[in-house]
């Protein structure tokens, strides 16, 4: 839970009351290891999970095999909201590195939503920044070159792990394969080491022992246009502007119907 209220505190000021029933809820550790399914699609989720550590896939596979990953989850992220909908899975998510969790269950969870608009409009605001990120992905396959998706990727990563974890701002832990980014950038794996090595040439990037180190990043911004503004970084403060809260909640009814 540490890792997600880091990343939170980043972007909602929200009353201590509420952290205080975050500490309440019933959470249950639980270690996935590398490779291992978390949620299946087609299944129906029966748990939340807050990441603490660790990489995991949400992706879809095709008939024939191919793979498209659509998003990492990273520590500090939170997953899945489809459990309040009460819906099969659309998609799978499988853990790409040793991942530690703490899962509540949806009963659980869609109670602690319907009782505390605060708790509600936090996790609303999640969920609009993994849509803001899913929006970004279509632009980055559908628009963007090969230099410019992958600079783009290793900079939302990073300042994604930055959010939680804190540390420095030019290393970026790099558990995944040419085949990963890969299947998560529309590219062959072949192309994408093409791809780093002449990053690395052009001192924009080190590579060495899983971890990518940002050497320019002025150069790479500019290279893959690349603004934070869709991340939202802006901080929303609940407490000093309770309107705010009031919306959110508002957004969240409307989105799954379920938070009345």
């Amino acid at each position: 839970m540490d890792a997600f209220r880091n990343r939170l505190s980043r972007y909602v000021t929200l009353p201590p009351d509420v952290w205080e029933q975050f500490d309440h809820l019933d959470l249950r550790s639980r270690v996935f290891h590398a490779n291992e399914d978390i949620i299946r699609v087609g299944e129906k989720p029966r748990n939340m999970y807050f990441v603490k550590d660790g990489w995991a896939i949400r992706y879809r596979t095709l008939d024939d095999g191919r793979r498209q990953i659509v998003n990492f989850m990273l520590p500090g992220d939170v997953f899945d909201l489809q459990v309040v909908a009460g819906v099969e899975a659309d998609h799978s998510v499988t853990a790409l590195t040793r991942m530690a969790v703490q899962a509540v269950s949806a009963e659980q969870f869609i109670h602690c939503l319907r009782s505390n608009a605060d708790i509600a409009s936090a996790f609303w605001w999640a969920s609009v920044q993994e849509e803001s990120i899913l929006r970004e992905q279509i632009v980055r396959i559908g628009r963007r070159s090969a230099k410019e998706r992958i600079a783009h990727l290793l900079l939302e990563l990073q300042r994604r792990m930055h959010a939680a974890m804190g540390g420095s701002e030019v290393h970026l832990p790099m558990p995944l394969t040419r085949t990963d980014m890969a299947d998560a950038l529309g590219l062959t794996p072949v192309h994408v080491s093409r791809t780093m090595s002449a990053l690395r040439r052009a001192g924009l990037i080190d590579e060495s022992r899983g971890q990518i180190t940002i050497l320019d990043r002025d150069r790479l911004t500019a290279l893959s246009q690349f603004d934070t503004d869709y991340l939202h970084m802006r901080k929303l403060d609940f407490v000093a502007q309770p309107e705010l809260a009031e919306r959110a909640l508002n957004g969240a009814r409307m989105e799954n119907g379920v938070v009345r």
